[in-house]
């Protein structure tokens, strides 16, 4: 199972969704940033599926489709916020305090929810 999901995981986030950089800079530009820092998301999505998943044998499925989760919804919070502001370092920071606060809710709410089933 783990296998299929990361296959499909790898497949969402390489070829359906957007470039997140894409409001931020020129079309050729938005790309090149992609291709050179694209991968930032990944340790971010990473690092927050991490504060709720506990990975244990069997069920390594789960924290491969939490990540796809985290890492669509990063990029769908980048471009929401490069949309409103358009300065690199306001995007960045206004970026980075709504992940602190995903990390806190995540941990919250998903350990609240995993310990009742």
């Amino acid at each position: 199972m783990y296998k299929i999901t990361y296959i499909l995981s790898y497949l969402i986030r390489e070829f359906m969704l957007p470039n997140p950089f894409i409001n931020m800079f020129e079309e050729g530009m938005a790309v090149l940033v992609n291709f050179v820092f694209g991968g930032i998301l990944i340790p971010f999505a990473y690092l927050l599926t991490g504060t709720w998943y506990v990975s244990r044998k069997g069920e390594y499925w789960k924290g491969s489709l939490g990540f796809l989760f985290n890492y669509i919804l990063l990029t769908y919070i980048m471009l929401a916020v490069s949309e409103v502001v358009s300065d690199v370092d306001w995007i960045l920071g206004i970026f980075l305090f709504i992940y602190v606060i995903l990390c806190f809710a995540e941990k919250k709410l998903l350990c609240l929810l995993l310990k009742k089933y």
